[in-house]
C-alpha cells in the first residue's frame, strides 16, 4: 500500500513549474491531509538543512483556501512560510480564499456558493495566470542564459 507521496515528490521536485495547493479550513487550520503532505515533504527541507542541497528552484506555489470559518490569513501565512522555506517562489497576491463565516457550517451551502460564484472562478483564474507569468519569467531567464536560480538566504541557526 502506498500513500502516493512518490508522485507528489516527482511532481514538486522534477516536473511542475507551478503548484496550486488547496485546503479547506477546519477549526482554524488547514486540513489534516494537507499537514500529512507537508510532514512528508519535510524530506525536501531536510536536504537543505543536512546536505546543503536545494531541490526546489525556480518553481512557483499558489494557494486556494476555503471554509466556513475564519482564520484564512493564518492558514495562508503558514502555507506560504512552509513552501518558501523549501524553495518555492510566490506570485504577487499568492492566495485566494472563501469563507462564509462561522454561521455557515453547512457544507452543502458552502459547496453551492463556491460552485455558483463567478468571483471565485475569476479569482482562481487570475491566481493561476499570475503564477504562470512568474513561472514563465523564470523559464525565460534560464533559456536566455541568465541565472534564474535564487540563492537561498540565511538558514536558521543552531547551537
Amino acid at each position: 500500500e502506498t500513500d502516493e507521496m512518490t508522485q507528489v515528490y516527482e511532481m514538486a521536485v522534477h516536473w511542475a513549474d507551478i503548484l496550486v495547493i488547496a485546503t479547506p479550513i477546519r477549526w482554524g487550520a488547514a486540513s489534516s491531509l494537507y499537514y500529512k503532505m507537508v510532514e512528508r515533504m519535510n524530506a525536501v527541507q531536510n536536504q537543505i538543512t543536512i546536505n546543503d542541497k536545494v531541490l526546489i528552484r525556480n518553481k512557483v506555489a499558489a494557494f486556494i483556501i476555503t471554509g466556513g470559518q475564519d482564520g484564512i490569513q493564518a492558514v495562508a501565512g503558514q502555507m506560504m512560510g512552509f513552501f518558501t522555506e523549501i524553495g518555492f517562489l510566490l506570485p504577487q497576491f499568492p492566495f485566494i480564499a472563501h469563507s462564509l463565516g462561522w454561521e455557515a457550517e453547512n457544507m452543502e451551502r458552502n459547496v453551492a456558493h463556491v460552485e455558483n460564484s463567478e468571483a471565485l472562478r475569476t479569482g482562481a483564474r487570475e491566481l493561476v495566470n499570475r503564477s504562470a507569468r512568474l513561472a514563465q519569467t523564470l523559464i525565460d531567464r534560464c533559456e536566455i542564459g541568465g541565472n534564474a536560480s535564487i540563492d537561498r538566504g540565511g538558514r536558521k541557526a543552531s547551537a
